[in-house]
């Protein structure tokens, strides 16, 4: 523990092993740990066997052209893993940049698709305040720390060199995101902050983030419990964006987000959704989809999308959120500009104390506000997510003036419903329509288009797809996925399930 150091109350689901297993040939990673099954009953077929052991808080794990493992933990570490042995040295030590607390750290990384030829890699985590405040100035200390205060999440490029990219150019260091304290995802509790990294097919890069808002209760703004005052005083946000976990629903915020940017610049590409030529940095020009509230772990489907980041297709996203009191929820993202709807939705159902809100997107004015007939300056968040209807046609009237629709220029959407949800318990469900109804079925319903046994849990995460030809055939070309505080959260998560992919 180094100097000042302030943390605020933990309200999330943790685990802390520090063993990588291996169940049969694949090695399943998961936020704060990789999986110890050894109090669990594998199907048959499988075994479980120790990978490498010794590690502090490790958050996952890829591999590069020649095989050679990369590991990254939670305070700010990179290390390299060969031929089984991890090297002695980091490859990077960033711990006195990050923000190592409560769920917050270094929980992306990522190695540029032509890593063995140009040595690059791209880390994501949640700035010190101290180091974010005072760095480079006579008042910096590597000795302190500022936790559980208001900051800012960061995405970061290095380069390696050295003949087997071993070491890591410190004059490489290009900020992506979050290159000052008013340019970066806001962090205004002790979770909900950065997630996962990953490039899509065509280069771009894509970044999952948290909405930054309180898990504590309903937070619309000005949660006495949440960092939003210093946020304000700071410019992290502005006023329009104390909204709590509304920031979701903002298109023109990194928060509740997955991004897509040009992995050379950090700027927005021209085939996102909301992209703006006069501003590429804005957080609108960088949106890909939005609605989330924690998708601290997402991955994309091997071999879709295009390779042409004009074209817009970056592929399949399966999509981990953390739900709140109810429902958790697997989305799948096939295109721009989907709305996944938190905080208006949870799951398939609307999420208890934020639909009845009358919170307003002051980003969007009302073009028939006079004051006199229509006195709703702005639109509220209600008005500009409905849930999702077989036709999509006419659905967001102007509260003023039913007869008339929200203008197109204003962003407007239709719920995204997730592919599966399950209950903090033991249910789960798929969706469909009864006409124009939106409609669930239990997976154990007879007739349900998603059929497979009931589960629960409580923190989602979105595991790879992989054919895996050695695996039992009925695992054969899956997406596996897990439930990080499923079961008995103090030694394992639940077995991963095999999860339809919605069409």
């Amino acid at each position: 523990m180094r100097g000042r150091y302030t943390f605020a109350p933990q309200f999330s689901r943790r685990l802390n092993p520090s063993r990588i297993v291996r169940p049969c040939l694949a090695i399943a990673l998961w936020l704060g740990s990789f999986i110890s099954t050894s109090s669990q009953t594998l199907p048959e077929g499988f075994v479980s066997s120790l990978v490498s052991d010794g590690w502090f808080s490790p958050l996952g794990a890829v591999w590069d052209a020649n095989g050679r493992m990369y590991v990254w933990e939670k305070a700010g570490r990179v290390w390299i893993v060969e031929n089984g042995v991890r090297l002695p040295s980091p490859l990077l030590d960033i711990n006195h940049e990050v923000g190592h607390w409560a769920d917050h750290g270094m929980l992306g990384f990522a190695l540029d698709p032509n890593f063995t030829a140009n040595g690059r890699f791209y880390v994501m985590y949640v700035v010190d305040r101290h180091h974010l405040q005072y760095f480079g100035t006579p008042e910096y200390s590597t000795q302190i720390n500022d936790y559980g205060t208001a900051t800012i999440g960061r995405i970061t490029r290095y380069t390696a060199i050295g003949p087997n990219f071993t070491t890591t150019d410190p004059a490489s260091r290009t900020v992506l995101l979050g290159e000052s304290i008013t340019t970066g995802q806001p962090i205004l509790y002790n979770t909900h902050g950065v997630g996962t990294l990953l490039f899509a097919r065509d280069g771009t890069l894509l970044a999952s983030m948290g909405e930054g808002a309180s898990a504590a209760g309903a937070d619309v703004g000005s949660a006495s419990e949440s960092y939003y005052i210093a946020a304000l005083n700071d410019g992290i946000i502005r006023p329009a964006k104390n909204v709590g976990a509304f920031r979701s629903q903002l298109v023109n915020s990194f928060s509740g987000k997955v991004l897509r940017m040009d992995p050379n610049t950090g700027d927005g590409v021209p085939s996102n959704p909301f992209y703006d030529p006069a501003q590429p940095r804005a957080p609108k020009s960088r949106v890909w989809a939005m609605g989330l509230r924690n998708p601290f772990r997402m991955t994309l489907k091997p071999n879709t999308g295009s390779t042409d980041p004009a074209a817009g297709d970056v592929g399949t996203l399966f999509i981990g959120d953390v739900g709140w009191y109810t429902w958790e929820e697997m989305n799948v993202c096939t295109g721009p500009g989907q709305n996944f709807g938190w905080p208006l939705y949870e799951g398939f159902d609307p999420s208890p104390g934020y639909p009845s809100t009358t919170t307003q997107n002051l980003d969007h004015e009302n073009p028939l506000w006079d004051g006199v007939s229509c006195t709703l300056q702005h639109f509220r968040f209600t008005d500009l997510l409905k849930q999702d209807t077989p036709v999509q046609v006419n659905g967001h009237p102007n509260p003023c003036d039913p007869s008339q629709q929200i203008p197109n220029y204003i962003p407007k959407f239709y719920h995204a419903r997730p592919s599966t949800d399950w209950l903090h318990g033991n249910r789960s469900r798929c969706g469909a329509f009864s006409g124009n109804q939106a409609i669930t079925f239990d997976l154990d319903e007879p007739g349900s288009p998603v059929p497979g046994p009931r589960f629960g849990g409580n923190a989602p995460v979105a595991g790879p797809w992989r054919t895996w030809s050695t695996f039992p055939a009925a695992y054969q070309n899956s997406a596996f996925h897990a439930d990080y505080a499923g079961l008995d959260p103090a030694i394992r998560v639940q077995q991963p399930r095999r999860c339809a992919e919605r069409a």
